[in-house]
């Protein structure tokens, strides 16, 4: 429950902050209204002289478009503000403000800060996703409830990546050209990954899971999620997790602090 209580305490003073100026919100939400309408519009033009990518259909693709939309929008709200600072906070040497509370560090890292004003992407994101699915007629409880599960199984593992590769900090100086790996899933991640060669689907899967955490969601939304793929994803996402919790803790036992 204290966990809870400092997440909202937390997202209270952002929200608090954040919404002082107005033109801001406004101005946020038209950009992202932009930045949403003219993906589709690229989308559409493409089909305009292909039939499928991949094997996907226009609609499925519209679906896959949205699941990138949505997970982009978690991460502009969520790990990037909170998770790109890390860097900063162990060059300035502020890092250990953060060793000093009666909290998990890793826990105040990644619930630190949150960029509230881009809500409204998420539920474009959304909104893109439902529409595809109304056109496919694939709005059923069975395929919404399977679609937000493994979309927090597609952020599980964005957060497990992002969070391994902040902890690169403590031992490299900058490591921002790494960390933008993280925004792979926004080229990458928007076409079917049966679209691509052999050896880069293996790639895009295991190695880079870009395929977890975009097709997955996407499938289960479209009602063609398979079991190989469901449990696929929840593996990595566990393994993941487990992972970049692990090298965090390696990374804190390594770090000399600044006053030292």
């Amino acid at each position: 429950m204290r966990h809870l209580r400092l997440i909202l305490l937390f997202l209270r003073a952002t929200v608090q902050v954040q919404l002082e100026y107005r033109s801001g919100v406004f101005g946020r939400l038209l950009a992202n209204l932009l930045s949403v309408a003219t993906g589709i519009l690229l989308l559409w033009a493409m089909f305009q002289q292909v039939a499928g990518i991949g094997g996907w259909s226009f609609d499925q693709v519209l679906v896959l478009v949205g699941v990138v939309y949505t997970v982009e929008f978690m991460i502009e709200i969520w790990l990037y503000p909170s998770l790109s600072p890390i860097s900063g906070y162990v060059r300035k040497g502020e890092f250990d403000q953060l060793l000093l509370k009666p909290v998990s560090s890793q826990f105040l890292v990644t619930f630190r800060y949150l960029q509230v004003l881009d809500i409204t992407g998420l539920a474009l994101g959304l909104g893109v996703i439902g529409f595809g699915m109304v056109r496919l007629d694939t709005v059923t409880p069975a395929n919404v409830a399977l679609l937000m599960v493994f979309l927090v199984v597609a952020l599980a593992i964005i957060y497990s990546v992002y969070l391994a590769l902040s902890t690169l900090a403590f031992w490299f100086t900058r490591i921002e050209e790494v960390a933008s790996l993280i925004w792979l899933h926004s080229s990458v991640g928007s076409f079917p990954i049966s679209a691509y060669p052999g050896w880069a689907r293996v790639l895009f899967t295991f190695v880079l899971p870009v395929a977890f955490v975009t097709n997955v969601p996407a499938t289960a939304a479209t009602g063609r999620l398979t079991w190989d793929w469901a449990l696929g994803a929840v593996v990595f996402a566990v393994a993941a997790l487990a992972a970049s919790s692990w090298l965090w803790g390696r990374a804190i036992r390594s770090y000399s602090s600044a006053s030292s």
